[in-house]
């Protein structure tokens, strides 16, 4: 597949990972430290898509695994604080944060594996 085409779904769902984590939700009586919610199944999933997809879409997909690891995890901290700060009836959740980081920690192994066709 086209590394552009790659690059704007890329762009694409970034801006919707952004859009989703800052919209405001509705109160739902969770506590505000879970570590096995239902919610960080998503986010580990949605930050083990931005990982894997932000990788194909790089120029040089395995000598910039560092940096998209320190992004991927940066970015999700940063989402987090958002939260916080942003007066959306959101809030910094240490779970989250856990989950973003072990989804773009897992994908980052994938790539790895993929590099030496372990997988």
């Amino acid at each position: 597949m086209d590394r552009r085409y790659i690059s704007k779904i890329a762009v694409y769902y970034t801006l919707c990972l952004i859009i989703f984590s800052l919209i405001p939700v509705p109160d739902l009586g969770i506590s505000r430290f879970q570590l096995f919610e239902i919610d960080k199944l998503a986010h580990f999933i949605m930050y083990f898509s931005l990982t894997i997809l932000w990788s194909f879409a790089s120029k040089n997909l395995y000598n910039s695994t560092f940096k998209l690891l320190l992004f991927a995890i940066f970015f999700g901290f940063v989402l987090e604080i958002f939260q916080h700060i942003l007066p959306f009836g959101r809030y910094f959740d240490l779970g989250d944060l856990v989950a973003n980081s072990l989804g773009v920690i897992f994908g980052i192994f994938i790539l790895y594996c993929i590099k030496k066709k372990l997988l």
